[in-house]
């Protein structure tokens, strides 16, 4: 017995004096606020309670903006987090030479094919993967039930393409005003460059071209010049108002506007208030469906290698198909995985609004234009450049050759 008692507190001993396995820490940041931060906040901490050999340090790093300024900064300093959720993350992995996550998507339990072809484009450097897609969007059309009941428009069978979507926006602003307001209009859009972009593919423009290593932008031909005229006929013939934009949103959830393209990250906020007879179709197009995408991607940015490892073991549980589509349930953003949308949580949302239906269904026709550095002042000039065409300060064609000439020049220097 005294020898069993001995041994007993022997044990005890050692447990006591042997080292704690250590763990390994990771650096988080994201560039998501409000309730989707929480809902990607409450994941990480889901993580971490099963994982107790992992140390998160999570924190929100600012918006977009914020987010990528800091990113470079650290990546200059070697600061930067292990894992980061942002916009236009391909830009501080790809063309860093960093396409560490491309050796690891072929992992069984990752199931890459599952994902959206379309999708993986957003997560592309020079073509090749060095992102995950997580937090991605589309731009919706969406139309007020009010107004078009009472200008007698039915969406059963909706327009398909814009011209006919001109003709039905142009009857709803005509017979469609229900609260007899001087400042009501047929369309508008929330974020020009966004929708302007979407039209350009759809039109067989591919926003931007690239011949080996040199970019060059492509919006400055025939098909985008006919593109930017329909723009001008919207607000010529008054269905669209003239550099209203960041309006545009609280007109239509005040019954003054019929038809808006907008995210469809709006669609849980506005499918859940009983009030707001809104619904949506499916984006009108050119010569073929499809809609730009948006959203942010995770990226990882360790260089050791163990924790790299750890980051990518993160990565993956956040973008299972059951954790990946919870967070896009609970945040307005779109199931990356095919079986995302077979789930449960996502055939309730469809049968709650036809308008998930109609966002889930354009993934299947949703692209991303090739990553390059420009990207963000691309999308200033053009907005810039549609907001001189709504003015008339310039007709299409010069506007978009001057702002092809000034992104090219932004490219070389």
């Amino acid at each position: 017995m005294k020898r069993l008692a001995l041994f007993a507190a022997l044990l005890v001993l050692f447990a006591a004096i042997s080292p704690v396995a250590a763990q390994t820490k990771l650096k988080v940041w994201y560039a998501i606020s409000g309730d989707s931060g929480a809902a990607f906040k409450a994941m990480l901490d889901k993580y971490s309670a099963a994982n107790p050999d992992v140390a998160l340090e999570a924190s929100y790093s600012g918006n977009y903006g914020d987010t990528a300024t800091k990113v470079s900064a650290a990546l200059v300093s070697n600061t930067a987090p292990d894992v980061a959720l942002m916009a236009a993350g391909p830009l501080y992995t790809g063309e860093r030479g960093d396409y560490f996550i491309e050796t690891k998507i072929n992992d069984p339990d990752f199931n890459k094919d599952d994902i959206f072809p379309g999708v993986w484009d957003y997560a592309k450097f020079d073509g090749r993967i060095c992102a995950v897609p997580y937090g991605i969007s589309t731009p919706v059309l969406y139309y007020n039930k009010a107004i078009l009941d009472k200008a007698g428009i039915s969406m059963k069978n909706p327009p398909k393409t814009w011209n006919e979507l001109f003709q039905v926006a142009k009857t709803a602003q005509a017979k469609g005003n229900v609260n007899g307001s001087a400042d009501f209009w047929g369309f508008d859009v929330t974020d020009v460059g966004w929708l302007f972009k979407t039209m350009l593919n759809q039109n067989g423009n591919s926003v931007i071209s690239v011949k080996g290593t040199k970019i060059s932008p492509a919006f400055a031909d025939d098909k985008a010049i006919e593109v930017a005229t329909f723009w001008k006929k919207l607000t010529d013939e008054k269905v669209m108002a003239v550099g209203q934009h960041a309006n545009a949103e609280k007109k239509f959830l005040a019954g003054n506007l019929a038809f808006l393209v907008a995210t469809s990250a709006r669609i849980v906020k506005w499918s859940q208030d009983a009030n707001l007879k809104v619904d949506a179709i499916p984006m009108p197009y050119f010569q073929k469906p499809s809609v730009a995408m948006g959203g942010n991607v995770l990226i990882i940015l360790s260089s050791n290698p163990k924790t790299k490892e750890a980051a990518w073991k993160l990565v993956k549980y956040l973008a299972s198909k059951e954790n990946q589509t919870a967070f896009a349930m609970k945040t307005g953003y779109l199931p990356i995985r095919k079986s995302g949308i077979a789930l449960p949580i996502a055939k309730d949302a469809v049968a709650s609004s036809g308008m998930f239906s109609v966002a889930f269904d354009q993934l299947d026709n949703a692209w991303s234009y090739w990553h390059f550095d420009q990207m963000g002042t691309m999308d200033q000039i053009l907005a810039q450049t549609i907001d001189k065409i709504e003015r008339n300060v310039l007709d299409p064609k010069p506007a978009l050759e001057k702002a092809a000439a000034e992104l090219q020049t932004e490219i070389d220097g």
